[in-house]
């Protein structure tokens, strides 16, 4: 068999195939990321795989996923597979590769907006770049933390008189079962909400500008400028002129405002495009790339 893994931080997609690339089965398991649920949490996702699969007839394996480049990865993941019996193959490789991998066959380029934002491709030359993706604290413009935070920014400003966001303000309000500034900040500072909690509230500009809401159309216009940034970095970094481009992650995939938008100024630099496949076929498909 061959194998490929989508390794992410709330869960773990399997995908098996045969020997002539004829899908098998697909599994899901728990939470992957090193980084998140450290080497016993990895450990137990492998030994849940392996009470599933026959792991020693798993002759080529990829894994990708977030925190692929973490040091020591690849040692341990295959010091483990090989107590479970594997024998075969292994290539690590980053959550952006088995993506682009899954979006399309030949050279181009993914764009995800969730969570973070990110911008990944290959050029006909084999070569690849990455795009953004630093973290939510110093980058991931464009994304669904970016555009969480312009709204909580809104939402106090208002509250202040430096901005006239009421519609925004209230949505705002209303997603945390708040009233007040107060309650905002609690949210923020003192609720011990991770970062998801602030991309949540991406949801209240898509809304507030599907309804007319300029402020929150004016947040909209400003994220998708900064995700066409990306994609003309990339594009020019990989030497590639109108590349085919996936749009992917929670905030693209779906037909809103915001995707019409970021779609609209992707028109000027490339050809955007639904991807053809998901990350996790990607990763069986790379799999079936190493016989």
């Amino acid at each position: 068999m061959i194998a490929g893994i989508d390794g992410g931080g709330t869960s773990t997609r399997v995908e098996l195939r045969d020997e002539k690339n004829i899908l098998l089965r697909r599994a899901a398991f728990g939470p992957f990321n090193m980084t998140s649920v450290g080497e016993t949490g990895v450990r137990n996702v492998l030994r849940a795989l392996a009470q599933e699969v026959s792991v020693p007839k798993i002759t080529h394996l990829c894994v990708g996923g977030a925190g692929a480049t973490s040091p020591g990865l690849y040692e341990f993941l295959l010091h483990e597979l090989n107590a479970l019996g594997f024998e075969g193959k292994m290539a690590l490789v980053s959550d952006f590769e088995i993506a682009l991998r899954g979006a399309m066959d030949g050279p181009g380029g993914i764009l995800i907006s969730g969570t973070g934002s990110v911008a990944f491709g290959r050029n006909g030359m084999q070569r690849t770049a990455r795009v953004g993706g630093w973290g939510h604290l110093i980058d991931d413009g464009g994304s669904g933390y970016a555009l969480g935070r312009d709204a909580l920014s809104a939402a106090v400003q208002t509250g202040d008189g430096r901005m006239q966001a009421h519609a925004l303000r209230e949505a705002v309000l209303r997603r945390m079962g708040g009233q007040e500034t107060q309650d905002i900040l609690n949210y923020v500072y003192y609720s011990g909400k991770d970062k998801s909690a602030v991309a949540a509230l991406a949801g209240c500009v898509l809304e507030c500008a599907a309804q007319g809401d300029e402020a929150s159309r004016k947040i909209l216009m400003r994220g998708a400028r900064e995700l066409t940034q990306m994609v003309c970095a990339l594009a020019q970094q990989l030497s590639m002129e109108r590349p085919r481009v996936a749009l992917m992650g929670g905030l693209l995939e779906h037909d809103t405002l915001y995707r019409q938008m970021v779609r609209e100024q992707l028109l000027a630099l490339c050809d955007p495009i639904a991807p053809a496949h998901d990350a996790l076929w990607g990763a069986a498909q790379m799999a079936f790339e190493m016989m």
